[in-house]
């Protein structure tokens, strides 16, 4: 359509396209005439397209200075840019440093922790943990993948949030020492967290248990000669990538490369429930050994 690329989840549609600087006025009229195309079609229809709700955002790197899209005309009126937007949940930026959904995350987190908080001599700690996985860590694992490789300053603010809600599972102090009461709930750190759902979703990709688009972004590893070692380790390949801050942090990138960190008997696991089980074990250990480093 248009040349463009569009992703649609019940009664969202988004439309996106990729281009260069030189190619902007180009794509920018691609992407304005597919709009007036679909409004058109909608008033055929007898539906009704949004403008309201039509929000349009301008990805780009923080690093490079660039003239910037100010806004897009759709039909007669025109849609100025936004710096955020919420995508299924998720609060998404121009920059895709994930600030405020991040904040957005600690502000309801807190809320609820403290709320549970007012009711904790009322309950047992089964009681306790079972609410804080139900309002709390449901939040932090929620599309927790596209929180791999943001900066330690923003994944400190999320583990602060599982902190407390440790110690109020605990009834520990403010002030006692976080890894062994993490160590005797079991639960996994954030940074863990994020690289298990990565993993999982990679098993999920390999196995065919995931949509297409995550699929065809990894592709397994063929040796360039048979006898290799490499050609029995169960590897994918890890394609080439620009920039630290958004290349290495895309999963098409992530993905294969945390893969290829795994034990082969965890990437040979016939089971989802194995996988998982296998995995979490093995990121405990890697906590532990951080813990003791």
């Amino acid at each position: 359509m248009h040349g463009l690329e569009c992703m649609k989840y019940a009664d969202d549609t988004q439309i996106y396209i990729v281009s260069k600087t030189s190619e902007r006025s180009t794509k920018l009229s691609q992407l304005e005439q597919c709009i007036r195309d679909i409004k058109a079609w909608t008033v055929e229809n007898r539906l009704l397209l949004n403008d309201e709700k039509t929000e349009v955002m301008h990805i780009s790197s923080r690093f490079r200075q660039s003239s910037t899209l100010s806004q897009v005309t759709v039909a007669s009126p025109s849609v100025n840019t936004v710096s955020n937007a919420r995508n299924l949940g998720v609060f998404m930026d121009d920059s895709l440093q994930m600030t405020k959904h991040v904040n957005n995350i600690c502000r309801v987190a807190s809320m609820s922790i403290r709320k549970i908080g007012q009711i904790r001599d009322y309950l047992d700690q089964c009681a306790a943990e079972r609410l804080v996985h139900a309002f709390i860590t449901s939040r932090l694992d929620n599309c927790n993948s596209l929180l791999f490789g943001l900066p330690d300053s923003q994944i400190c603010k999320l583990q602060r949030i599982q902190n407390m809600a440790a110690r109020l599972v605990t009834r520990k102090r403010k002030y006692d020492h976080i890894t062994p009461i993490l160590d005797s709930l079991h639960w996994l750190p954030v940074k863990k967290r994020v690289i298990y759902k990565c993993l999982l979703l990679t098993y999920k990709a390999l196995h065919g248990l995931a949509p297409f688009y995550i699929s065809e972004l990894i592709q397994p590893h063929i040796p360039s000669r048979s006898g290799l070692r490499s050609a029995d380790q169960n590897l994918l390949c890890v394609p080439r990538y620009a920039t630290i801050s958004y290349g290495l942090r895309s999963f098409a990138v992530a993905a294969p490369r945390l893969w290829n960190q795994l034990p082969l008997n965890i990437k040979n696991a016939a089971t989802i429930s194995q996988f998982k089980g296998l995995l979490k074990t093995h990121l405990f250990r890697l906590t532990i050994t951080d813990w003791l480093v």
